[in-house]
């Protein structure tokens, strides 16, 4: 019917501002004016104040209405630019070289007794020819065999192969007249920026 008047789809017109606001009392207005006009006996004095109050929301529409399609939309207007982030190049480190600057690396050195004297050794040269930072550690018994370490090898990740090739290059280069070789082991354990070495017997 007609005159059925849902609260809740009137509700929605409010998202309209003051123009849907305008909209909700002319449509009641309306609906008193209707209900007013079907008694009996109408009171004139009321339908009279129904009317005067009707043409006020239309008139109340009508310049809101207007004075949103008058005024300048700023949100479609206005073009935001956003400036463009300056990032400065990347550091390319080289793994070919092993006296780069840029590289930050440390190397530690595990020795078996009696191989400290040719791993201390080892860490002089390397010191001397690489900008790497260079430890020295004993390795012991329980770290040996929970790393099944059972010969002399470079430990490394997949990133670091080049560096731990050159390492074992240089090493048995100073080891050679002890007959030591390396063997290089690649190692799914993530330690960035760390090759450990091991000198056993």
């Amino acid at each position: 019917m007609l005159l059925q008047i849902n609260v809740t789809e009137l509700g929605s017109f409010l998202k309209y501002g003051v123009t849907g606001l305008s909209a909700i009392a002319f449509i009641l207005s309306y609906f008193l004016l209707f209900r007013e006009s079907s008694r009996p006996k109408p009171r004139p004095e009321i339908i009279k104040t129904i009317r005067l109050f009707m043409w006020v929301t239309v008139i109340l529409g009508v310049v809101s209405g207007v004075s949103s399609i008058l005024k300048p939309d700023t949100a479609e207007d206005t073009t935001v630019v956003s400036k463009p982030k300056k990032t400065s190049p990347k550091k390319i480190v080289s793994h070919n070289s092993l006296t780069s600057s840029n590289d930050e690396y440390t190397v530690e050195i595990f020795y078996e007794n009696p191989k400290k004297a040719l791993a201390e050794d080892l860490a002089d040269v390397l010191k001397d020819k690489t900008s790497y930072e260079v430890k020295v550690s004993a390795l012991s018994t329980t770290k040996k065999s929970s790393l099944k370490i059972t010969s002399c090898q470079i430990r490394h990740e997949l990133q670091e192969s080049k560096i731990a090739g050159k390492l074992k290059s240089i090493a048995e280069n100073v080891l050679q007249d002890d007959g030591v070789e390396f063997k290089l082991k690649q190692i799914t354990s993530s330690s960035p920026n760390y090759v450990s070495m091991f000198v056993c017997k």
